[in-house]
């Protein structure tokens, strides 16, 4: 396969990625440690213990941060002996991606991280990818966000000029080696041209497109037991959702533990619920208690939890419940806290919906960063988020910090990211958010009047 990584790219030092990541440009420092900490989210979401992965143009393979058995391979030995010998590569070979000769269906994960830019024949990796893949592994790429109207193209201008021109760099004065030039549909025709389904496809602020795609059928049904995860569903009059919703996830994910915290419903919710045959499922009738809210109902759902996990997530049917995998997955691997962020809205927000979006979670980040917490990056306004048990107990350990929560609130995260020491380990995975298949938003004027307290008051 003919590449076009730069004229000089085998000759590239070691250090080199490592030096983009220590830069004093802000900008450039910014773009590749969190370019890395997507890759490593999205790869730990579906990783379980015993599979394989293999990183197409590995280079020094810094996404790789959790030490996760990564087979890599690349064209300059500088960057795969640094890869190995801090351990972010388990074993490599110097070969062409698109015919590594390795045999077929053998890994669970394939990722190419900027990587098929660098490459004429881009579409030949995408079929080595499926080649080596089991069926339903995952192929996990990122590409520069390469259009007119992007964030990435001005700025990579820019230091093409400088570095390239001014500097005398010759693999920057050859752009990189970049010669494909890609846009969210380009990328995701070509996926599936080749037999991928696309999962999920995002951009981080228009810099770089991030894809998750499955060989296969999309389907399959997790393995494994769940018994040690505990599914909280607040509802308020959910007649028409809840029994899909629960039985969507029972089917999935086997042995798993649900509670059902019912804030007072006057419809056929409880009805609903009690018909259902699970051995595993509570309900939680709050219906008689004095004070009412979503954060409320969850943390009196919380003290019931027995199992070493919980994940909290809407029972209309917006939070996808396929995902439940994704935060299982990273809460087994790394434990913490694990928020699950919308990338994606399955349809289009009216314009209001979309400004009042934006500048509750404006507001919201910057109550945030006056009490010295960075999450920037992270969806502090989702309700789908997940946790280990001993972590969330660590954090709320007394009535004084349960006191701390807004009760009569509806954003439990939020008022978490509030309480939690700074050094609470956060992840993140990524979902598209479902409109409701049923029955109408529950927002109004008085929650919205709550999430600003919660906001403004200590």
């Amino acid at each position: 396969m003919k590449k076009n990584y730069s004229p000089d790219y085998e000759d590239i030092q070691e250090d080199f990625y490592v030096n983009q990541t220590v830069s004093k440009n802000p900008l450039r420092k910014w773009f590749h440690l969190n370019r890395y900490r997507i890759a490593n989210s999205l790869v730990t979401s579906k990783y379980k213990d015993g599979q394989k992965i293999i990183d197409f143009g590995c280079g020094t393979c810094d996404w790789n941060t959790d030490n996760l058995p990564v087979f890599g391979v690349d064209t300059n030995i500088n960057f795969l002996k640094r890869a190995k010998q801090e351990n972010r590569l388990y074993d490599y070979i110097i070969n062409d991606s698109g015919d590594t000769k390795l045999p077929p269906e053998t890994f669970d994960i394939a990722t190419a991280f900027e990587f098929l830019e660098h490459v004429e024949d881009y579409e030949k990796i995408i079929k080595e990818a499926c080649r080596l893949l089991k069926k339903g592994g995952y192929f996990i790429i990122s590409v520069p966000y390469d259009v007119t109207f992007s964030m990435w193209k001005p700025l990579f201008f820019l230091q093409v000029l400088l570095q390239g021109y001014i500097f005398g760099n010759p693999y920057y004065k050859a752009r990189c080696g970049h010669i494909n030039h890609f846009s969210p549909d380009m990328i995701r025709k070509a996926f599936m041209k080749h037999g991928f389904n696309i999962e999920l496809i995002f951009d981080m602020r228009r810099f770089t497109i991030f894809l998750c795609a499955q060989k296969g059928n999309t389907n399959r049904e997790p393995q494994g037991s769940y018994s040690d995860i505990t599914i909280i569903l607040p509802t308020l009059n959910e007649e028409r959702n809840i029994s899909k919703v629960i039985n969507s996830i029972v089917s999935c994910y086997k042995d798993c533990h649900i509670i059902v915290s019912d804030d007072g419903s006057k419809d056929n919710t409880k009805q609903k619920v009690m018909d259902i045959q699970y051995k595993n499922l509570k309900f939680l009738d709050r219906g008689k208690e004095q004070i009412h809210g979503l954060t409320v109902s969850v943390l009196d759902a919380i003290e019931l939890v027995e199992s070493k996990h919980f994940i909290v997530m809407d029972a209309d049917g917006q939070h996808p419940y396929e995902k439940i995998e994704d935060i299982a997955n990273m809460l087994r691997n790394k434990g913490g806290l694990v928020i699950a962020s919308r990338v994606e809205v399955e349809k289009e927000w009216s314009f209001l919906r979309k400004l009042l979006s934006f500048i509750g979670t404006a507001i919201a980040k910057s109550s945030l960063l006056f009490r010295r917490k960075n999450y920037l990056s992270y969806d502090v306004l989702g309700g789908f988020f997940g946790c280990d048990f001993k972590s969330w107990k660590n954090c709320v350990s007394s009535d004084s910090d349960i006191k701390r929560f807004m009760p009569k609130g509806y954003k439990v995260l939020f008022d978490f990211l509030k309480i939690a020491p700074r050094e609470l380990k956060l992840e993140e995975i990524y979902y598209k958010f479902a409109t409701r298949r049923a029955d109408v938003s529950k927002i109004n004027i008085k929650i919205y009047f709550e999430f600003l307290k919660s906001c403004f008051l200590p």
